[in-house]
């Protein structure tokens, strides 16, 4: 029997390749496929991530993944980019959820819980191929041994387009507090990796209900280099997404990047008597992105 899901509007944004998507999304609702009441309050912030992993007891594993595939049978609402994240492939459940996705049109990624190599990955994108070839794959960084890979996870294959700080998991795996300076180790590798391939560095989400808290750790985390957060309740996101939306200075500065990168036509783009790197049009791309995005919100308002 299908599930009906509600469906949730979102203003248009730009068609950009889905990595720069999803470089753009700012905050993530990651909410139980077991509770799709909960879809709509995506709606606050840019994706969602609909789990099919540790959010859900073993007993739901099923009506969760039914309950998912009918939502991503769903059209797809403009602006909103839809993740599910799967178990891990090295179990049934996880083998269970790759292959329903050949039979309904899938999300934009599918997230690798507890990532372990790029050979993971390479066995996810296999299983995807066919139908589900434009999916992306966003593999998620939180054991130990992954943290020192995850440059070697972030290239293992072309449709790798972010990856996931799951700060809870790794905590427990190193043994360590999970608070914010606790894994800036962590965070600092999964921000590098990801630039060196254009790709999102997406943030653990802020497990206390702390308002206060979550500003401070988002903050330092966009600072370092995080392009967005998770989050587990849905009054989180538009505190995140403010913290992670470019000041209008930045929006300034990143359409005069894209002015001289226009104008040098083949020749090296300069401004303010400075050369133009290619991680400055790239993250210009990025601000100029999300400024449309915050724009067309308020003009839907």
């Amino acid at each position: 029997m299908s599930v009906q899901t509600p469906a949730i509007p979102c203003p248009a944004v730009p068609e950009l390749p889905l990595p720069s998507q999803l470089r753009a999304c700012r905050s993530f609702l990651l909410t139980p496929g077991s509770r799709p009441e909960r879809f709509p309050g995506a709606r606050k912030g840019d994706a969602i991530i609909v789990d099919l992993e540790s959010t859900v007891a073993p007993a739901d594993k099923g009506r969760a993944r039914t309950t998912a595939l009918a939502f991503f049978r769903q059209p797809r609402e403009q602006g909103l980019l839809r993740i599910l994240r799967i178990n891990s492939p090295r179990t049934v459940e996880g083998l269970h959820d790759l292959l329903a996705l050949h039979e309904v049109g899938g999300p934009d990624a599918v997230i690798i819980p507890k990532c372990a190599s790029a050979d993971e990955v390479g066995l996810v994108a296999d299983i995807l191929e066919g139908p589900s070839s434009a999916v992306g794959i966003v593999p998620m960084v939180e054991l130990a041994r992954a943290v020192f890979v995850a440059d070697q996870i972030a290239s293992a294959h072309e449709r790798v387009c972010g990856l996931f700080l799951g700060g809870g998991d790794l905590a427990a795996d190193l043994g360590a507090e999970g608070s914010w300076e606790n894994l800036l180790f962590a965070r600092s590798r999964v921000v590098a990796a990801a630039a060196t391939r254009g790709l999102a560095a997406i943030d653990v989400p802020y497990f206390k209900a702390d308002e206060g808290g979550l500003r401070q750790e988002a903050a330092a985390s966009r600072k370092l280099g995080m392009t967005g957060k998770a989050a587990l309740h849905a009054e989180q996101l538009p505190a995140i997404s403010a913290l992670f939306t470019p000041s209008p200075e930045a929006v300034t500065h990143a359409r005069a990047v894209m002015a001289a990168r226009a104008a040098a036509g083949t020749s090296t783009p300069v401004l303010n008597g400075h050369v133009v790197e290619p991680a400055m049009v790239r993250e210009a791309e990025r601000v100029l992105a999300i400024a449309d995005r915050t724009r067309q919100m308020l003009a839907s308002a």
